[in-house]
This record gives C-alpha cells, structure tokens and sequence, in this order.
C-alpha cells in the first residue's frame, strides 16, 4: 500500500470509455490556434536591410540602430528622423516621422504595415490604411530630410 493519499478530486483515465467529439475538437484547436511561424520577422529584416543597402553612399545620411527590431534614419546636421521599426508582438513594421519642426501637428507621424505572401514572390508589406507601400513612404520621408531634391 503506498503512503502517498488518493486524490478523489482528480481521478485516473475512466477506461473502457472511448473517445467523444471534444477530442476531435481538442485536435483541430491545438492544429488552428497553435503557434505559427513569424514568417514576417525574416521579411522586416530583409527589408530594413534593402533600405540600408539602397542609401549606401547617400551623402550626408546617418544610420542608426536604435535596437533590434529599429532603425533611424537621419541627416548630418538637420533637425528630423525616419524610423522603420519591426513590432513582432504584433507582426507590423511602423514607418515613424520625428522631430520635423515644420510639420503639421494634425498629420499622421507613423504608418502601419502588415506582410501578406503573394505567390511567385517573398511577400508585401500592406499599409493598413491601404493608403501606399512601405518603400514609398520611405521614399516620401527622405525628400522631408532632403528638400533639395524636391526642386
């Protein structure tokens, strides 16, 4: 006879009874709402690294890892940064605007971004306002901190 006492509250497996519906169910919720691969981590990286890559030699231009998953972008001697920002909590990346004095108080100062897979390619980044694309924004923020390539 063992020392250790029977808990009456949790007992053992009821045998001979065979498994009902719930355990299918317990299946599929553990196949559904299981984990699933940060497919969007590995994308924010290569396009972070494609927007360090592609400014390479831009004069003036400093780049600046701000942590892991962040970048700023800036110019020698100007006031104002873009930042590009990975947020894997919720699988986004964020183009960011700071510190331009002359901007409009009431104007967007980030954009969201979500990675949709597209066939026959690595994948987009989507504006969640379905308002543009992560490399054109970028674009758009750089003309703020070089003014002189809007003349």
């Amino acid at each position: 006879m063992s020392d250790k006492p029977q808990n009456p509250a949790a007992p053992g497996e009821p045998e001979g009874l065979p498994p009902t519906a719930l355990a299918s169910l317990r299946a599929l919720a553990k196949e559904k709402l299981g984990p699933e691969p940060d497919k969007a981590g590995p994308a924010a990286t290569r396009t972070m690294a494609a927007v360090v890559r592609d400014l390479k030699g831009m004069p003036e231009v400093l780049v600046t890892r701000e942590h892991t998953h962040k970048i700023k972008l800036q110019r020698r001697g100007k006031v104002g940064a873009v930042t590009l920002e990975y947020h894997p909590n919720i699988r986004a990346m964020e183009v960011g605007y700071v510190g331009f004095p002359d901007a409009d108080p009431t104007t967007v100062k980030l954009h969201r971004y979500t990675f949709a897979e597209s066939k026959g390619t690595h994948g987009e980044w989507h504006r969640l306002d379905d308002g543009g694309e992560i490399i054109g924004d970028v674009h758009q923020a750089l003309l703020k901190l070089y003014p002189e390539l809007n003349r």
